[in-house]
């Protein structure tokens, strides 16, 4: 994941952020006498005058995402609830609005608010802050402004509207796939933390660099769970098992350049998209599965992902047996490995031009 935003955290005091009368020198005890020595912005600088603050950003590609900061009332602005707090808009480069919301917050503890953000083209963007309510130096307070554009993790989904962060997704959106326009069913995701990580490597996700399975292919860089199937298109695998295109395992092609276990520790949430069929989807361009319903990738789900599933769809659920096809073979696991090899040794792309 990148954020857009940089010092959103305000750790580096009013480091990346221009404006008017900025105030983020102080920490969370300062405003909300909490004991927090975490440092914050507060959205009403000096008495008398209006603070706004501004970042600049640059966004490579078409997307829609969504804008997330954490927003409290200072203590002593607690009779002033509904009233106080600022504006949030996002701007395009020719200075119009194409996202804005109102935060007012109404108690002295932080809570989340989001804002959703249809960028129609790459191009450079601002983010503005502007402050509302009485300029009597007693406002909002502001923390963890981020701006999440899923350049790495594999999120970029083509659907009928045009490539999507995979986060945005709900039931009912359509998703171009291999067959056309599908309607997803079902979307559900796990977050691993860097400690889970340390303590299980095989939580960690597979990388897959631009270009590594083929010219452009994928488009930027995307990771995925280790188990993760991607296609493979190769008279390799005419040869070995009838059909130019198999199914394989993300961890399976690190044997090939580009792709490796991403080990940098760092906190990965990972979606799974299920359909009425095994479909493949195009994540950053290169062609994947969407989840094929397993005793195995049952079990990679969260407890409370897998009562949802089995409530939502119980024809779908049949013990121990998956009822739906997969949307090409997948080679037993040591055919699998030979296979990859095979393509490395000949340096042909695992996305191959038949």
């Amino acid at each position: 994941m990148q954020n857009l935003i940089i010092n959103g955290t305000f750790d580096s005091g009013s480091a990346n952020w221009g404006g008017t009368d900025l105030e983020t020198s102080y920490t969370e005890n300062a405003y909300l006498g909490n004991g927090s020595s975490n440092r914050v912005a507060e959205m009403d600088g000096q008495s008398g005058q209006t603070t706004i603050m501004e970042q600049s950003f640059t966004v490579n590609n078409p997307i829609q995402t969504a804008l997330t900061l954490d927003a409290a009332l200072r203590t002593a602005s607690l009779n002033q609830a509904g009233t106080e707090g600022f504006t949030v808009e996002i701007l395009d480069a020719g200075g119009a609005v194409i996202a804005s919301m109102s935060v007012l917050p109404t108690t002295n503890s932080f809570t989340q608010a989001s804002l959703n953000v249809d960028f129609p083209s790459a191009g450079q963007y601002t983010l503005r802050l502007t402050e509302l309510g009485s300029d009597n130096s007693l406002g909002a307070i502001v923390d963890n402004i981020s701006l999440m554009v899923c350049f790495c993790n594999g999120t970029l989904i083509e659907t009928a509207e045009g490539p999507r962060a995979i986060e945005t997704l709900t039931p009912g959106t359509v998703i171009l796939t291999e067959n056309g326009p599908r309607p997803l069913r079902w979307i559900g995701k796990r977050s691993v933390s860097p400690a889970q990580m340390a303590d299980n490597a095989k939580l960690c996700p597979v990388r897959i660099e631009a270009g590594a399975l083929g010219p452009g292919l994928p488009s930027q860089p995307l990771q995925v769970s280790r188990q993760h199937r991607m296609l493979i298109r190769s008279r390799v695998a005419k040869r070995m098992f009838g059909q130019f295109e198999v199914l394989i395992p993300a961890i399976r092609l690190t044997a090939l350049p580009g792709i490796y276990v991403n080990e940098d520790r760092a906190a990965v949430t990972y979606y799974h998209m299920l359909f009425d069929n095994h479909e493949i989807v195009f994540a950053n361009g290169a062609p994947s599965e969407s989840l094929l319903v397993t005793e195995q990738s049952l079990a990679a789900l969260s407890p409370a992902a897998q009562e949802e599933l089995t409530l939502l769809f119980p024809d779908l659920i049949c013990g121990t047996r998956h009822c739906t096809e997969s949307a090409r073979p997948i080679p037993p696991h040591a055919r699998q490995k030979r296979l990859v090899a095979r393509i490395g040794k000949n340096n042909r792309a695992a996305l191959d031009a038949i």
